[in-house]
């Protein structure tokens, strides 16, 4: 920044005067003009836009409150740590570009140990895990919750409902209906109790 005497104002140039009090003050402004509608600027809109968009189907299916809870005591909110989490695994044209990097839960839970997925008959999944963790973070009564992503369905989320599995049980079956060769993502994670505490969601895939 630098001074004049002189009392001039406005714009020459790449110089901008200006009145400080009594003084008139001199600013250069930026040299290079960036495009706010480049090809990168545009894809970065649209995948914000499907990002967006998924952000809002799954909290139908979950509470926003698990991505609320999980931002408390940073500087940012429940959505914003979803989108910094999330954002680059949806592609421009409103597809999921990488399922296994989804992270649709977050939390200080700990989580599933060691899971494993196996499936019978094409409708019959079942989930099993390690038990007794001994950690503070891993209550025997952490309820096991389950969203699903279907292929054809990917922005329309799911829970498993009608099952009631504890950590403390390290299994959990349930049926799963979908069209023949049809992949399933599951991302499963903690509940604790009051539904206050959550883990980290973590994957696994169904094949036909």
């Amino acid at each position: 920044m630098a001074k004049t005497e002189q009392e001039i104002r406005g714009k020459v140039g790449n110089m901008v005067f200006y009145k400080m009090g009594s003084e008139t003050r001199v600013r250069s402004t930026a040299s290079d003009f960036q495009d706010a509608d480049s090809e990168g600027q545009r894809s970065g809109r649209s995948r914000l836009r499907v990002a967006t968009l998924f952000y809002q189907r799954l909290t139908k299916v979950i509470s926003r409150e698990i991505w609320k809870l999980a931002a408390a005591g940073t500087s940012q909110n429940g959505f914003n740590l979803f989108m910094k989490k999330n954002m680059m695994v949806f592609t421009p044209c409103g597809r999921v570009g990488d399922f296994s990097r989804l992270c649709l839960t977050a939390g200080v839970l700990q989580q599933v140990n060691h899971l494993e997925v196996a499936e019978d008959n094409g409708k019959q999944v079942t989930l099993t895990w390690k038990v007794g963790i001994d950690s503070p973070s891993a209550g025997d009564d952490d309820r096991l919750r389950v969203i699903v992503l279907l292929n054809d369905r990917c922005f329309s989320p799911f829970i498993v409902e009608g099952v009631d599995a504890r950590r403390k049980d390290g299994r959990m079956t349930f049926r799963l209906e979908r069209t023949r060769g049809q992949a399933a993502h599951l991302y499963c994670f903690f509940s604790g109790k009051g539904g206050m505490t959550y883990s980290s969601s973590q994957y696994v895939r169904v094949d036909e």
